[in-house]
């Protein structure tokens, strides 16, 4: 079972773990309010490091981090010049501008495998001349995370294209690793800049993007969240981080849906899977995408209502998760986007009635795609499973 626990009050992680398997860690740490940007850096570089001495864990099990920044033009350069930046390369490392919306400038999520004696082989890549656009390749015994991080196509003029460039990138990465889309992709981050103006070109080069590689609803899509971001500049209308998983078999991927409250997403004319579940030997990943106030008709639910919205959302996530004899409990961590800040305490307050500390919470502020939805959130279960597969990693 997923175990959390408390450093801080600014610093969580969850754990997960079986006898055959390997760790994995989830550290969710914030920054305190009223502290400048600098200030912000030191703290997250100390509560990093109490968390990974007490988790047991090293600079060289981190596989996925991201940051979550309040100004990315502006604090980029001094991001980039910090020691904690240094250390999070040594994973895949994803930046976004997504303001915190409690604590200070600066919050972090970070994924963490750990093996015991048997250290994971990674490489580490960079694929833009400043380093910025990252992958992670991380080695197991029986599999393989690909991980990207910032991939963007800002060298294109418009939204469509950007976004056909960029799952171009990965379908060669992902091929150059041995690993095609529809077998081993599992999940996207895309974060559009000025989302009401830039996310329907967007859905639409997704679309015809996997049309062309054989992603249906007749097949599958993959796990996502499409939601507001800025990337590092303000070329860059869009930006993808991905995951994809070296060595999966037939029948390891199983679609995550919940038809007594949520619809198809292809019925209102987008191309994700509300989840993925990805089985293994030992355990299941669930991923779950973005997630929203809608019924199973696809419609927005108790619009202008962000604490209803709020509450059928985590009701929604529930649904998901009971398909699969998992529960909210199973979550591994939550990332709670607000489109208006002035909801933050009221989603804030929902937030904690149903789910309290026992899920690593990063809460930020970003607009969702559809303008009547006022809260998305996101995340991933892992539950105990026994199947014929290859215990995880």
């Amino acid at each position: 079972m997923v175990t959390t626990t408390k450093i801080n009050d600014f610093t969580r992680y969850s754990a997960f773990s079986t006898p055959s398997g390997c760790q994995e860690f989830f550290l969710v740490i914030q920054t305190r309010p009223g502290i400048v940007f600098t200030e912000a850096l030191e703290e997250l570089a100390e509560n990093y490091s109490l968390a990974l001495k007490r988790s047991g864990l090293s600079d060289d099990t981190v596989v996925f981090s991201r940051l979550f920044v309040s100004d990315i033009i502006n604090q980029k350069n001094l991001l980039v010049q910090s020691p904690i930046f240094q250390q999070l390369t040594n994973g895949a490392l994803s930046v976004i501008e997504q303001k915190p919306v409690t604590g200070g400038p600066l919050s972090l999520l970070s994924q963490h495998l750990h093996r015991g004696k048997d250290a994971l082989v990674r490489q580490i890549h960079h694929h833009s001349p400043d380093g910025w656009q990252n992958s992670a390749l991380i080695k197991g015994k029986n599999y393989s995370l690909l991980v990207t991080a910032n991939f963007t196509g800002d060298t294109a003029p418009d939204t469509y294209t950007q976004t056909k460039n960029i799952f171009d990138s990965l379908a060669m990465l992902i091929a150059q690793n041995g690993m095609r889309l529809p077998d081993n992709t599992i999940r996207t981050w895309v974060f559009v800049r000025d989302i009401g103006l830039h996310y329907s070109d967007m859905v639409r080069a997704r679309k015809d993007f996997f049309t062309s590689h054989g992603l249906t609803d007749k097949t599958r899509y993959l796990a996502s969240t499409g939601i507001q971001g800025e990337a590092s500049s303000p070329g860059q209308i869009v930006s993808i981080d991905s995951l994809s998983i070296g060595g999966l078999q037939h029948g390891q991927i199983i679609r995550m849906e919940a038809p007594t409250h949520l619809s198809p997403t292809i019925l209102y004319g987008v191309t994700f899977e509300r989840g993925l579940r990805v089985k293994f030997g030992d355990r299941s990943h669930c991923y779950i995408s973005g997630t929203a106030s809608i019924n199973n008709k696809g419609e927005a639910l108790f619009t202008g209502d962000i604490e209803q919205q709020t509450r059928r959302t985590i009701e929604n996530i529930r649904a998901l998760l009971a398909m699969h004899k998992a529960t909210i409990n199973d979550m591994t961590y939550i990332i709670a986007y607000v489109r208006n800040f002035h909801d933050r305490v009221i989603a804030g307050n929902v937030l904690a009635e149903e789910i309290g500390d026992k899920i690593p919470l990063i809460y930020a502020e970003a607009a969702v795609c559809r303008p009547a939805w006022l809260v998305e959130l996101e995340g991933v279960a892992i539950i105990p499973d026994k199947s014929e597969f290859p215990p995880f990693i």
